[in-house]
């Protein structure tokens, strides 16, 4: 399996390559690999700062990024991918990069959702405007989100059809994306696509480095 991993946030675009394709038996481990190949970081300005934003979004948006910050506290599947309130890279490079970790914080989210209902309107949401986007090649095999966070993985025939998706999603007006980090990956001679992490949180918009 390939993997490549870029950041996108309002304000900047910050591209993490090479990372090492080796699998991790969890998130520590992965972030162990993670820091045994330096990446070099590239950083341009951002062609989508969300300043439109639909009403529905905004409204179920606020509502949940209101509960978190009432709960002091960000739900665990998020804390996953999390730094002193901002996604991590070295986190999101590790958790998308392992079959297992990513498998776990899947779970993690959608346990997460289970008790609360405003996560889950959030998530079909943002699930329904994600599939919309994608290419009649391409398939939404796995998404969840949390208040401010959601993850999910792709799969199409092309490195293409991720790439357009990608951009497409960081400039959708009816669900404002706030960050995007995304891994581009390949399985097989006919499997492309990648994993994601994005915030739709106005709040958590921020992207820490290692």
């Amino acid at each position: 399996m390939r993997m490549d991993v870029r950041v996108w946030s309002v304000i900047a675009v910050l591209a993490v390559a090479g990372c090492s394709g080796r699998q991790a038996a969890s998130v520590e481990d992965a972030a162990e690999v993670a820091n045994a190949a330096p990446a070099q970081s590239h950083v341009q300005p951002a062609e989508h700062a969300g300043p439109s934003r639909a009403a529905t979004a905004s409204s179920a948006t606020t509502a949940a990024a209101g509960l978190a910050q009432s709960e002091g506290h960000f739900l665990e599947g998020e804390r996953m991918l999390l730094s002193e309130g901002a996604v991590s890279v070295q986190k999101s490079e590790a958790l998308l990069g392992s079959d297992k970790a990513f498998a776990q914080a899947i779970s993690q989210f959608e346990r997460d959702a289970a008790g609360h209902p405003e996560v889950q309107d959030l998530t079909r949401l943002y699930r329904t405007a994600a599939t919309r986007l994608i290419g009649s090649d391409g398939t939404l095999v796995s998404f969840a989100c949390g208040y401010s966070l959601c993850v999910g993985e792709i799969r199409s025939r092309t490195d293409e059809d991720f790439s357009a998706w990608s951009e497409a999603i960081g400039m959708d007006k009816a669900a404002p994306v706030y960050s995007l980090t995304t891994a581009p990956m390949t399985w097989g001679r006919d499997q492309r696509g990648g994993r994601f992490v994005f915030s739709v949180d106005p709040a958590a918009n921020a992207i820490t480095g290692p």
